[in-house]
């Protein structure tokens, strides 16, 4: 199996000593720490120029990952299965795929080298087109604004003191300590109106089914009004086994656009529900579409797989044309 190892050095748990492992574990695979965006397109450049890898293992976060689908995109070149190293913070995409830890992917591959086999399992995920890039979960609100608390806190923070505002600790300091208190104490509440783009909207029922939405054709108005949350995603996971998007996965070639619209008081309360992805939960607005575009009253934070990207006001998703196969570590676990 001709393997790719891609270790981003800027992600929380990316280092050179996980470089050295990966050297050892596979030593007939070609390991590549980068550093920045443009180390990643010159790896994806000198692999359109030489033989395609068989598979990718990418060592990194949400971004890592994203950052290399962009750069294949961009170059034309075919996505090869992709394995998901959770080497970064969140790791949504990488828990959403039950992957191991960074040295049980190490121990998993070695395994399946040694015994000499040419494949490992995948399963197809569909991903948006957000603003030309391609990821498997986007949105705004109180995720977006929680990750820029999240970096604003800890570029505040001493260096001697970082390492306590970092990782899963960090994220839910900012939460408690930030993001849920400015939007306790906020006179007004941002609106979005949600609006279908693509093909007719489908609808969960609260057994869960799924279901045809009436007055859900092109052009029609699927929601309006307060949110605190509002995303897609192909992928259940936001990251720390958030379960955001629970009928990510229902449909082939279909995001879960979901609209959460209760107070910051009612989300507090329900978090532990929020987290398992209970359904039905009151003020959920959720739809399996193929296209849609987000109006919002004001500037609002957007973020585009863990990354925010800026303000706006409207924002599209549509589901992308290329589909990427994950390696499905639940089945190599068996």
């Amino acid at each position: 199996m001709d393997i790719a190892v891609v270790v981003n050095l800027n992600a929380k748990n990316g280092s050179e000593r996980f470089a050295s492992r990966a050297r050892v574990a596979l030593p007939r695979s070609r390991v590549v720490a980068t550093r920045t965006l443009e180390d990643l397109h010159r790896f994806v450049d000198e692999s359109k120029n030489r033989d395609a890898p068989g598979l990718v293992l990418s060592g990194g976060g949400d971004g890592t990952a994203i950052g290399l689908l962009d750069a294949m995109r961009a170059r034309d070149v075919a996505f090869p299965p992709l394995g998901l190293v959770p080497l970064g913070t969140g790791n949504a995409w990488a828990i959403g795929t039950k992957a191991p830890s960074p040295r049980g992917v190490l121990e998993v591959m070695s395994r399946l080298t040694a015994r000499g086999e040419k494949t490992v399992p995948t399963t197809d995920f569909s991903l948006i087109e957000v603003e030309g890039r391609v990821t498997p979960f986007a949105g705004a609100g109180w995720d977006a604004e929680l990750l820029h608390d999240y970096r604003e806190q800890r570029a505040a923070t001493p260096e001697r003191f970082r390492r306590f505002v970092e990782g899963g600790g960090g994220y839910f300091f900012s939460l408690f300590g930030r993001t849920i208190p400015r939007n306790l104490r906020a006179h007004t509440r941002p609106q979005v109106r949600v609006t279908n783009l693509g093909a007719p909207a489908l609808g969960v029922d609260a057994a869960g089914k799924v279901i045809e939405l009436p007055h859900g054709g092109p052009g029609e108005v699927l929601y309006e009004g307060p949110y605190g949350v509002a995303g897609a995603g192909t992928t259940k996971e936001l990251g720390f086994g958030f379960q955001a998007l629970h009928f990510a996965r229902t449909m082939p070639g279909r995001m879960h656009v979901r609209v959460y619209a209760a107070t910051a008081a009612e989300a507090t309360r329900r978090l532990p529900d929020l987290w398992r992805g209970v359904h039905p939960i009151p003020h959920s607005h959720d739809y399996l579409l193929t296209a849609c575009r987000m109006d919002f009253d004001r500037e609002v934070p957007v973020e585009v797989g863990g990354d925010v990207i800026g303000l706006r006001k409207s924002v599209e998703y549509r589901i992308a044309k290329q589909v990427v196969s994950i390696v499905d570590w639940a089945k190599l676990k068996r």
